[in-house]
């Protein structure tokens, strides 16, 4: 079964899109992904879960781009990336409304020379109120010192009392995701790896200054939530994990992909069941890319839709925020 398994993950990187197939009519909610488009510049599209109703949302020019989107709990509202006019500091972060209008400025800033937040990687916090974001410290120096920040989403401008340092370490730390009851964020951190170049995966209270470090394998990332109980859905070497917040005990829940291809999670349904992967090619870097859904319980993987390179993406299933 597992040779199978990663025959047919090989095999489907290469797809293009899939419309809506009748042996997968359960698929529900709709994507939000980073694309590159026709001229090779990463822009925002939305696509229903089980393949069609392709948009594209954002139509930057070869000098900009878009990365990371975050769906809003409510399905409304998109918060992503905007390299567009980008420098060392990041890129911006920008919303806009789900069918691409009213694109702004997540928070618009007076300075002329910084126009607005800059951040990347944002989160929606489960309330809809805040958004967590990683911001790097000393990239204009050449550094790579990430924290993680919140804001929260009220008003327009940007207002210093609104925004919240989680982090405060030398290290990187980065990739914040929210728990589903919004009291704790998650986030990866070479913290205990700043000259070996390891990550783990770390948790904070939002309002506290506490924090656990809930793996020690080094190589741990890309962490989801669950709502079933206090667990995560993680990457570690080209495998997915669950591991329970009460023990800290890892389990194996997918498969050992080959040394040529590679996977990582972006979000999944509330029950565990299926989780949205990123596929790529590790040796050929030039292969197009794909979006798949993996059916955990059924050990299947179902493809979506395929790319030159992807940047992200983000699951809405209507009553699953």
């Amino acid at each position: 079964m597992m040779k199978k398994l990663v025959i047919l993950l090989l095999a489907l990187t290469s797809c293009s899109l899939f419309k809506s197939n009748e042996n997968y009519p359960d698929i529900p909610g709709k994507l939000v992904f980073s694309a590159k488009d026709d001229g090779g510049t990463s822009q925002i599209f939305t696509m229903n879960a089980n393949g069609p109703d392709l948009r594209k949302l954002t139509n930057f020019g070869p000098e900009g781009g878009a990365g990371n989107p975050s769906w809003s709990p409510d399905g409304t509202q998109i918060v992503f990336e905007n390299y567009t006019g980008a420098t060392t500091l990041g890129p911006y972060l920008y919303v806009m409304d789900a069918d691409g209008n009213n694109m702004r400025p997540l928070k618009k800033r007076q300075s002329e020379s910084v126009r607005a937040l800059i951040g990347s990687a944002p989160a929606w916090s489960p309330d809809g109120t805040k958004i967590a974001y990683q911001v790097c410290t000393n990239c204009e120096l050449g550094g790579s010192d990430y924290e993680i920040m919140v804001v929260e989403v009220a008003g327009e401008d940007y207002d210093p009392d609104q925004t919240y340092a989680i982090t405060d370490h030398p290290a990187s730390d980065t990739h914040p995701t929210w728990s589903p009851d919004g009291q704790q964020i998650a986030f990866v951190s070479n913290r205990e790896y700043l000259k070996e170049g390891g990550t783990d995966i770390y948790l904070t209270e939002f309002e506290h200054e506490n924090i656990i470090r809930v793996t020690t394998t080094g190589s741990a990332g890309r962490q989801l939530w669950s709502a079933i109980g206090q667990k995560l859905i993680y990457w570690s070497e080209n495998n997915l994990y669950k591991l329970n917040l009460a023990d800290k005990q890892p389990q194996l829940i997918s498969f050992n992909a080959d040394k040529e291809t590679g996977f990582r999670p972006l979000a999944l349904i509330r029950n565990e069941e299926r989780i949205l992967l990123h596929v790529f090619n590790y040796q050929n870097p030039n292969r197009e890319e794909s979006l798949q859904v993996f059916n955990s319980s059924e050990k299947e993987l179902i493809p979506i839709y395929s790319n030159e390179r992807f940047n992200g993406a983000d699951w809405f299933i209507p009553n699953e925020n």
